[in-house]
């Protein structure tokens, strides 16, 4: 009977993932890009996607704003600040975005990594004051300077792997204005001395001929009717076995 009933939910719960359909946003970005957050011009090394080299570009960094629709798969709380104040940041230097632009996008809750990760935390860190108070205070810099350092670090934790650096190894950004740099410096020596940031907190967006996006997510997501249905079911299919077992 135990293996009817694990047997049972486990069909039940493959249904409900086969049925449920792949989390995708439609993102609609600000004209301009950097609404309410500012950026810092800058030069930046990155290896190529394909083979060996790198790629030498001069861009804005800091962080994105735009909006939200065509939620499906997920619910729209899921924006931490809502629909209409999607923040993020680029998570990809290979494809281009650019300000108004509107992107499909697929949700990944588990596309960050772990370096990235590490760089989050300690950004958070900072800006709490050393508390945590807050796992979203990377997505709200106080100033463009602070924006356009975490923007910095997590196209360091993308491209680099192993010390925290920009003038060293696979990823290298320079003509950093000073207060950029400045933030830069504290954010990085806070790695290693403060907590990870729970990847429950973040998703990635990800398109193909469009920049990946990073941003925030409330780790309690509540699945779609579909899916709760099946599950339910499967619920009430084990609770009719048990009294099925009573009887017998």
């Amino acid at each position: 009977m135990r293996n009817f009933k694990s047997s049972l939910l486990a069909l039940a719960l493959s249904a409900a993932a086969a049925a449920s359909p792949a989390a995708t946003v439609t993102v609609t970005f600000d004209d301009p890009i950097f609404t309410g957050s500012g950026y810092d011009a800058v030069h930046v090394k990155f290896p190529n996607a394909i083979g060996s080299g790198s790629t030498t570009d001069y861009l804005a960094a800091g962080r994105f704003q735009g909006t939200a629709t065509n939620v499906v798969g997920v619910d729209p709380s899921i924006f931490v600040d809502g629909v209409n104040d999607l923040f993020m940041y680029c998570y990809d230097l290979y494809e281009g975005i650019n300000s108004g632009q509107v992107v499909n996008y697929t949700i990944d809750l588990d596309g960050a990594k772990a370096r990235t990760l590490d760089f989050l935390g300690a950004v958070n860190a900072v800006l709490n004051g050393g508390a945590s108070d807050s796992p979203y205070a990377w997505l709200h810099p106080l100033t463009a300077s602070q924006g356009a350092a975490i923007q910095l670090g997590i196209w360091e934790s993308l491209y680099d792997t192993s010390a925290w650096s920009l003038t060293g190894g696979s990823f290298k950004a320079w003509d950093l204005d000073s207060a950029t740099s400045d933030a830069w410096t504290r954010f990085s020596n806070a790695i290693g001395t403060s907590d990870s940031l729970d990847i429950r907190y973040t998703m990635v967006l990800k398109a193909p001929g469009a920049q990946d996006m990073i941003a925030g997510d409330p780790p309690a997501n509540v699945p779609e009717p579909g899916s709760l249905a099946l599950v339910g079911l499967a619920l009430a299919g084990l609770a009719a076995s048990r009294k099925l077992r009573r009887r017998s």
